[in-house]
């Protein structure tokens, strides 16, 4: 035995991986033996492994074997039925030949009718369905083919398993283009000759009356403006712009050229909502009068006649469409592999559904037709003035909304619908903009009331402390607009109306609180006259003015009544002067009365009782400031010894009389700014009544007496009947009445500036007499430089 390899194994081992003689070199004798003895045991155990390995699978092997030739002799046998096959098929004779094309026909009409209904030719699928239907008729019934299939030794379904098959596939399609057509007849947007033609396959392939047809096209129509209805304004957008076109913040010298007023964007997605709405109605009215409805010149409807073409052996007219006037002819040429196709026989290619144009389902009834059609469109125009009249309910504005109504009705007068139709649906424009410009209204009507109430509540909380006087306000200028800002027009008319705001001595506080009612009248008065500028019809204006006039009347009596529930809470003197000017306001010049659109009666009586709150609140300031005034005057007073008033010879009114008169006058000026002549004398009467109810009886206050006189003479009244007899009374004999007049004579020329407020208006400087010179020389109190020679000049 030759070992060829052999070498140490890790353990000490002898291995096979060395040569022989190297073995001998390396090992002794005794080593090399024992591995020849180990390489024999290794070789006896493979050997009995092998037998055993042999025994256990030879009858695997056997049975693999017969198996084997097993399939090779049926191999052989099919491989000779396969010949004998080949030979008898050659022995035959030739089909007959309209057997193939039928037979194209039908693999390839699945192919064609997916790609109709994808090109939503449902028309054309219909037609070719009933052809394959004719088709596989032809094929299994011997009675309606020249040539007999039985004749030739031919039995088609058993011998053409695939004619049924084709013809299960084919079945099929039938429900999906009933279904398909019938969604398509949603699509507003097509043409009335395809849905003439989406209606003829529904009354072909579904056998459909033609009055059944209708109402699944109206239905599918009332589907679609269903869904264009349900359309709603993503009111959580922001309708204002806070960004540039780069996406920088606007700045200070960049105002946002987006109106509060009128709203760009609602505006036009409400206008298409509409437009598509009106869209839909239009177009189903339009299509269906087109396909069902006969002409004026007793022409019979479009889907009528192309019944009657079906029927007829006449060719197609040049001027109308092939896709409608259908024949299998033109339907075969527009198919792929049409060459096949044309080969069916004459019968085939000359195939025409069966219409029956006697029977009632193959026509419409004028006076059905325009029942149904009159019924859908009434309900039609119901649900769309729902939708109107929530989508209006986004509209904040007048001219938002008066913007989409003459789009609305721009579109209608272009639909070519019929008079009638247009002016329902301008019906609905009119009642639906009429509800809501009233809402509009009275929201804003609502919100001025609201907005009066809480600023003058909270402006008789700090009027004390805010308020300036009208004679004070008429120093304050306004700043004067520069070239800097961006709309100079704009801001030169704020200036202008800041001016005239102080001529009129209405001040900022006054405005703020009257802004929350001018604005509104001024507002409806815009928005009225907006209405008006559309041309539109009186009949419409006087409907929203008669609407309106209750609300604008309560108003009124909102506005008073706050007023008198304000005057009766209201307990100083400063929130009383402030009530007045908003009541004269109210009763005299401000416009809010006259724009708030109310009744003419109401206006009256909106004045009248607006100037007897304004009276009364007067009346109570005037008992409140005359007792003050009067009530200051007796603290200040010092009382004199008896011992000393022989001593003092006083010579015109009082310290204290003049500091009270100048109180007064004050009061007065804080209340209005012009002096009103009867306010002024009888706010004096009250003073003197009550300053002279406890008369000391002392010279001074004869002299006081006179001068208060004086004052109410002055008045063109000649209230000295008390006075007089008072005077008189406690007269001393040393002193003259004349004395005390000329002294209060005197005494009124040198303080006519300074009680201007308490005297009449004058015309002319000093009207009330110059004052007495003083004794001594006049010393001014600024010494004036010598006039220049060139100060002629300056006057020339």
């Amino acid at each position: 035995m030759s070992v060829s390899k052999a070498s140490p194994t890790p353990d000490g081992a002898l291995s096979t991986d060395a040569e022989p003689d190297e073995l001998f070199v390396k090992h002794t004798v005794s080593e090399v033996k024992l591995m020849q003895q180990r390489l024999r045991t290794d070789a006896d155990a493979k050997q009995e492994e092998l037998r055993l390995m042999v025994g256990e699978r030879y009858r695997d092997l056997l049975q693999a074997s017969t198996s084997i030739i097993a399939i090779a002799t049926s191999a052989q046998r099919v491989k000779q039925a396969l010949d004998e096959t080949k030979e008898t098929i050659l022995l035959q004779e030739e089909p007959p030949m309209p057997q193939q094309p039928s037979l194209k026909s039908g693999n390839d009409a699945p192919e064609h009718l997916w790609r109709l209904i994808e090109r939503k030719k449902y028309f054309q699928a219909a037609w070719l369905f009933l052809l394959a239907r004719v088709v596989h008729r032809a094929l299994v019934r011997e009675d309606e083919q020249d040539v007999t299939w039985s004749s030739q030794g031919i039995d088609v379904l058993d011998e053409f398993p695939l004619v049924q098959r084709q013809w299960d596939t084919v079945a099929q399609f039938r429900s999906q283009i009933i279904h398909k057509a019938t969604l398509s007849l949603r699509d507003y947007e097509s043409s009335a000759e395809d849905t003439c033609a989406t209606l003829l396959t529904l009354h072909l392939l579904d056998s459909r009356p033609l009055t059944e047809s209708l109402s699944v096209f109206l239905a599918q129509r009332s589907k679609t403006l269903h869904s264009s209805l349900a359309w709603k304004y993503d009111s959580d957008s922001a309708d204002v712009l806070t960004t540039k076109p780069n996406g920088h913040a606007l700045g200070p010298t960049q105002p946002n050229t987006i109106s509060l007023d009128f709203r760009r964007r609602p505006v036009k997605e409400i206008k298409e909502a509409t437009h598509t709405a009106l869209d839909v109605i239009s177009r189903t009215v339009k299509a269906a009068r087109t396909v069902f409805q006969e002409n004026d010149s007793c022409q019979p409807s479009l889907i009528r006649r192309v019944l009657e073409h079906i029927q007829s052996d006449s060719p197609v007219p040049q001027a109308h469409s092939t896709d409608l006037y259908l024949t299998t002819q033109s339907l075969l040429t527009t198919l792929p592999s049409s060459t096949h196709l044309l080969l069916l026989p004459p019968d085939l290619r000359s195939y025409k559904p069966y219409v029956d144009l006697v029977s009632s389902s193959s026509s419409v009834q004028p006076s059905q037709f325009a029942q149904k059609l009159d019924e859908w469109f009434q309900a039609s125009i119901s649900n769309f003035q729902k939708a109107v009249s929530r989508w209006f309910a986004d509209l904040h504005s007048v001219k938002e909304l008066w913007s989409v109504r003459a789009s609305a009705l721009r579109w209608t007068l272009a639909s070519k619908l019929e008079t009638n139709e247009i002016s329902e649906m301008t019906k609905i424009f009119d009642e639906s903009c009429r509800q809501r410009v009233v809402e509009i209204w009275r929201l804003r009507l609502a919100g001025s009331i609201d907005s009066f109430g809480q600023r003058l509540d909270s402006t008789l909380m700090e009027a004390k402390r805010k308020e300036t006087s009208p004679v004070g306000f008429l120093f304050h200028a306004p700043p004067v607009p520069n070239s800097s800002q961006s709309r100079l027009d704009t801001s030169f008319e704020k200036y202008t109306s800041s001016l005239h705001r102080q001529l009129v001595g209405r001040t900022a506080l006054l405005d703020d609180v009257l802004a929350a009612l001018e604005s509104c009248a001024r507002t409806i008065r815009q928005d009225l006259a907006h209405v008006m500028a559309g041309n539109e019809s009186p009949e419409l204006v006087e409907q929203l003015e008669k609407t309106y006039r209750p609300d604008a009347d309560a108003l009124c009596a909102n506005v008073i009544e706050k007023l008198e529930k304000t005057a009766n809470e209201v307990s100083n003197t400063e929130g009383l002067v402030f009530l007045s000017r908003v009541s004269d306001e109210l009763s005299t010049t401000s416009p809010f009365i006259s724009e708030i659109g109310c009744q003419p009666c109401v206006v009256q009586d909106f004045r009248k009782t607006a100037a007897a709150l304004h009276k009364r609140v007067v009346d109570r300031w005037r008992a409140y400031t005359v007792s003050s005034i009067v009530r200051e005057h007796r603290i200040a007073r010092r009382p004199i010894h008896p011992a000393l008033r022989a001593s003092l010879k006083p010579s015109g009114p009082s310290p204290e009389l003049v500091q009270s008169l100048l109180a007064l006058s004050i009061s007065i000026q804080e209340l209005q700014r012009g002096g009103q002549q009867p306010l002024v004398k009888a706010t004096l009467e009250d003073f003197i009544t009550e300053l002279t109810s406890d008369d000391e009886g002392s010279l001074q206050s004869l002299y006081d007496m006179a001068f208060l006189q004086k004052l109410v003479t002055l008045h063109g009244e000649v209230q000295d009947e008390l006075l007089e007899k008072r005077l008189r009374e406690k007269l001393p004999s040393d002193v003259e009445l004349d004395t005390l007049h000329k002294s209060a004579a005197d005494a009124l020329a040198r303080t006519q500036t300074l009680f201007a407020t308490l005297l009449p208006q004058a015309d002319r400087f000093l009207q009330f007499g110059v004052p007495p010179a003083q004794e001594g020389e006049f010393q001014p109190a600024v010494e004036l430089a010598k006039a220049t020679s060139r100060f002629g000049l300056l006057l020339a």
